[in-house]
């Protein structure tokens, strides 16, 4: 008797506990399909005066987005630990995802803003008829699916000043091609660049607030 009362019990249990952990993956499924806005995505980036908007331009008017394949926190460790590499034992970093997006529900790429530490600023003539020039940072620049700034970003010590490249690719699938995509783009690379700084503690980086201005021929 007591065995049998026993199985009673745990049964109805067991099978409570299977209808809660059921219930709670529903509501985290249904969590990541509706996505953030995009003051949200990212540690909220997008936040600063015109960046929401310019990513909606580009992602759609009130779209929910998610960034499952962002790694802000490791962008922000692999460039501190850069900043503290002795020159002799410099590499060329690959660009570490700071926010992947798609859109939610139907996965659709938007974009991505990646950060690396680069070797030196590039010469600004070689593209200078393909792109689009503007005011922040030292070297910044946007064409039809790309978008990238160069700054300096000098820690306190026993950090050294790097040079960071921030890089925004717009995905193809993403047909959001429009006059002023390209200050869009720049826009958003500009607040990522922002973001990481303030986080990295970065001083002298010349990098703007909100929209840059494009940079006088």
């Amino acid at each position: 008797m007591r065995t049998t009362t026993v199985h009673r019990i745990v049964l109805p249990v067991a099978a409570l506990a299977l209808a809660a952990t059921g219930c709670a993956k529903g509501t985290d499924d249904a969590t990541a399909a509706k996505g953030q806005a995009a003051t949200e995505v990212c540690g909220g980036f997008a936040k600063e005066p015109g960046v929401a908007p310019a990513l909606e331009a580009i992602a759609g008017k009130g779209v929910r987005l998610t960034g499952d394949r962002s790694e802000p926190d490791r962008v922000v460790s692999e460039l501190r630990k850069a900043a503290r590499t002795p020159q002799s034992g410099k590499k060329r970093m690959a660009g570490i995802p700071f926010c992947t997006l798609e859109t939610a529900g139907d996965e659709k790429n938007v974009l991505s803003i990646t950060l690396r530490e680069a070797l030196a600023v590039p010469g600004s003539d070689a593209s200078k008829d393909l792109v689009t020039a503007y005011s922040t940072g030292r070297l910044a620049t946007s064409s039809d699916l790309y978008a990238s700034i160069y700054f300096t970003c000098r820690m306190p010590a026993p950090a050294h000043a790097i040079v960071l490249d921030a890089e925004l690719e717009r995905a193809d699938e993403n047909e959001a091609d429009h006059a002023g995509i390209r200050d869009e783009q720049i826009t958003l690379a500009n607040a990522a660049a922002r973001h990481v700084a303030a986080e990295l503690g970065c001083g002298e980086t010349r990098l703007v607030e909100g929209v840059p201005a494009k940079a006088r021929s």
